[in-house]
């Protein structure tokens, strides 16, 4: 049975252990990447490494915790917590990681991906402007042109508290069962 407020309980420290070796694979990827002369911030960002990643670790805490800690069973708030923890724990290190890196390591990084992006919008300009207009156009521009390493780092951090939500919801009612 569960404690309240022991330190080592398996509801915590199972997902912080997930949180903790998701947030290693993704530094691992990510300076893979950049090792092999990629833009990390470009090349990883169509498929997200933490996007595929978050999925891969709330399962596994969840799926730990039921098993080797809760014999055989998980109540939906069990599950929900252990989700919680690990992808607060992933999304709050990969924006640490993502700040620390473009501030400190390489800030050409960030450089590199602002480049991608306007280059992109100016692809795009014409479907832009259609649909949006020539106003909301040039504001993105100079929006773009103004990222900073903070900036990409809290829109990391959101994008994978929202899909890490979603999925841990899904992920701890099939495990419920």
């Amino acid at each position: 049975m569960l404690m309240k407020g022991n330190a080592n309980n398996p509801l915590i420290s199972v997902p912080v252990r997930y949180a903790i070796i998701g947030l290693f694979l993704y530094g691992v990827l990510f300076l893979l990447l950049y090792f092999l002369d990629y833009n990390p911030l470009v090349v990883g960002r169509p498929w997200d490494i933490g996007l595929f990643l978050i999925p891969v670790m709330i399962f596994f805490s969840i799926k730990d915790f039921k098993t080797n800690y809760n014999g055989g069973e998980l109540r939906f708030w069990q599950g929900m917590t252990c989700g919680f923890v690990t992808y607060t724990g992933v999304a709050l290190g990969v924006a640490l990681f993502l700040y620390i890196f473009l501030t400190i390591a390489d800030p050409s990084v960030l450089d590199g991906y602002i480049q991608d992006r306007i280059q992109l919008l100016e692809q795009n300009r014409a479907q832009f402007v259609e649909q949006l207009g020539e106003d909301l156009y040039q504001q993105q521009l100079v929006k773009m042109g103004g990222t900073s390493a903070l900036v990409v780092a809290i829109d990391d951090f959101w994008k994978k508290l929202a899909i890490g939500l979603f999925l841990t919801i899904l992920i701890a009612a099939i495990l419920r069962k």
